[in-house]
């Protein structure tokens, strides 16, 4: 039996949960609107959970895993369904509801392959020879520096010019969803992932395109660019998809090194950029493990978040270190028979950061999945780079045991008509860590590293002294009373830093803090709020609203220099089709020379009306 065919044995069943699961939390998104791009990718995950995972996540030989299925695109899980022999599994199905799962199972949206593909645009460049290797000023991965301070130091964008930035081109992601991956620009050359499982290289001044490489599912990473002196590349670009792979792809032609599967849990994912250093690559392992979790079903929960270190020349796997400690365990069995494990969770949703004077890895890790939350959840951890040995933890929040759809005090609107045996007694707040540590000097010597949470907290630890806590600010209103913190990243410059809040009553949007105390500095309260990551050059902080609108603030003071509403149609110069909306995914703005690039329309799981595909570069008037 053809592997297609057999992903979707079991259609029939898998896609009534779909409406089923609908009806059980009023608060879900709808499919049903956009036989394009189905909305509620999550019901998907949700349903496989339900009713696919004790025959796909079993490991029994000749059947195909979620990490095997995904290597086909939506269309090709549609088809078998739909005109193939699987047919007669899914005809009481809606096409809606064959294409739901069709996106969750190929985790990219319809319209993938082959419109994705650079030999089908208009807007080819010229010129194909690599360009030169990285120049001061480039932004190389996730934060442009080892020490995630996403602070851009040599550029021609100053306070007194940035309001004369203006729109040069547009670039169209072909039937993109959600335009949630960060672009890097190295040496006049941009690389930028898509939802589609695209990654493109463009021309920074033009946006003509050089090559496209096509993943096994959707690029949401930012790509890290290195030499490739032992890699038969002049230079190559590292990545991960949401499916839990890591590339290596000459940076020159698009053309792959090698692949490697980073973990084996079919929920794996990679949303944090890998970290190149010294020919390692350091790569951050997440999964959605919480989001199923909640189903009478399944066999919540085993999935434990690690980092892992590549030789970056050949993919080797040089160590590879979980976060929580303790290994998975059956603990009991719920009144139908699911076996229940812990413990679970701690996912490193954000980009890892290096500290090389003192030869450590700092990483930020995400809430539990399991009753009682491991110790390493909600944390800040430090590895020893050249061996993963853990140094230090320091938890920031204990007891935060989430799973998605389970009814509780943080949950009000979720309502199951019986609540699952596999939920948590007491559901957690779900205010985990996506943002990456940030390291910086002090100029007394001393070392910070600063972090947002997402219940609001800035939090800076010493990393002389095991991660001990030095100063602590609440940005905004207490989770409990409706606040809101921190979700994606947060930036600093050499005396202050930039924190984009997510909400929080009539202090959100951004808040300035001092780097040394804690202090807050001032306050900036865009009308639509903050949740993009922040970047800052000198005298200019920028911000993404959740809403589309990118603003830009004095660092001096927080009054408003410029501001650019991207939630609207462009013309781009591939003529695709192309919209911004939303842009409080894990992307912020690049900034290099006199441009800035950023993507708009982050929609991840739930689509909605907040969804676009669109890549935009302003420069100075």
């Amino acid at each position: 039996m053809k592997i297609v065919s057999f992903a979707v044995l079991a259609a029939s069943t898998l896609l009534s949960a779909v409406v089923s699961f609908a009806q059980l939390s009023p608060a879900a998104p709808s499919a049903a609107n956009d036989p394009v791009h189905p909305q509620g990718t999550n019901l998907g995950i949700y349903a496989f959970s339900a009713r696919c995972a004790s025959c796909h996540d079993s490991h029994k030989a000749g059947v195909p895993d979620r990490y095997e299925l995904n290597r086909f695109t939506a269309e090709d899980i549609f088809k078998s369904v739909t005109d193939g022999s699987m047919k007669q599994y899914a005809q009481d199905l809606t096409d809606i509801q064959k294409r739901v799962m069709a996106v969750y199972v190929a985790g990219r949206p319809f319209g993938s392959s082959p419109a994705g593909d650079a030999g089908n645009m208009a807007n080819r460049c010229k010129a194909t020879v690599p360009k030169a290797a990285s120049r001061e000023g480039d932004w190389n991965g996730w934060g442009i520096s080892l020490d995630n301070a996403r602070f851009q130091q040599t550029t021609s964008i100053t306070a007194e010019n940035v309001a004369k930035l203006k729109l040069k081109w547009a670039f169209g992601f072909p039937n993109g969803n959600s335009a949630y991956a960060q672009p890097t620009v190295v040496h006049g050359r941009i690389f930028v992932g898509a939802d589609t499982g695209y990654v493109y290289a463009l021309d920074a001044d033009s946006g003509c395109i050089y090559w496209s490489f096509r993943a096994n599912a959707g690029v949401r990473t930012a790509v890290s660019v290195g030499d490739g002196k032992e890699s038969r590349a002049k230079q190559v670009a590292y990545f991960g998809d949401i499916k839990g792979n890591v590339y290596a792809v000459d940076a020159g032609t698009g053309r792959k090194l090698w692949m490697v599967r980073a973990d084996t849990h079919p929920l794996t994912r990679i949303t944090g950029a890998p970290v190149l250093y010294k020919g390692t690559l350091f790569v951050p392992i997440a999964s959605l493990e919480e989001s199923g979790g909640g189903n009478a079903n399944y066999p919540c929960c085993t999935f434990r978040g690690s980092v892992a270190a590549y030789q970056a020349a050949s993919g080797k796997l040089l160590w590879k270190t979980h976060t929580i400690a303790e290994e998975p365990h059956p603990v009991k069995k719920t009144s139908i028979g699911t076996q229940l494990w812990a413990p679970a969770g701690a996912g490193l949703w954000s980009s890892p950061t290096i500290d090389v004077k003192r030869g450590a890895l700092y990483v930020a890790t995400g809430n539990g999945y399991t009753e009682p939350a491991a110790p390493e959840t909600d944390a800040i951890m430090a590895f020893e780079m050249k061996t993963g040995k853990r140094l230090w933890s320091r938890q920031m929040l204990a007891n935060d045991h989430y799973v998605r759809d389970c009814p509780g005090k943080y949950r009000p609107n979720v309502t199951l008509s019986q609540k699952s045996e596999t939920c948590p007694d007491t559901l957690g707040p779900d205010v985990d860590f996506g943002n990456s540590p940030i390291l910086r000097d002090l100029s007394d010597g001393r070392s910070l590293i600063v972090i947002g949470q997402k219940d609001g907290n800035a939090w800076a630890l010493d990393p002389d002294k095991q991660g001990e806590l030095v100063w602590n600010r609440q940005l905004t209103a207490s989770f409990e009373n409706g606040g809101g913190g921190m979700q994606w990243g947060s930036a600093a410059d050499k005396k202050s830093v930039y924190f984009p809040v997510t909400r929080g009553g009539a202090k959100f949007g951004m808040a300035a803090v001092k780097l040394a105390t804690g202090e807050v500095e001032w306050r900036a309260n865009p009308p639509l709020g903050a949740q993009a990551p922040a970047t800052v050059i000198p005298g200019v902080v920028f911000s993404a609203a959740s809403a589309g609108v990118l603003h830009a603030y004095a660092t001096a003071d927080g009054r408003s220099l410029w501001s650019f509403n991207t939630s609207q149609s462009f013309e781009t110069v591939n003529q695709v089709e192309a919209k911004g909306g939303g842009m409080g995914g894990a992307s912020g703005p690049v900034i290099v020379g006199g441009m800035l690039f950023v993507t708009s329309g982050s929609s991840d799981l739930f689509g909605g009306p907040q969804r676009g595909n669109v890549l935009l570069a302003f420069g100075l008037e």
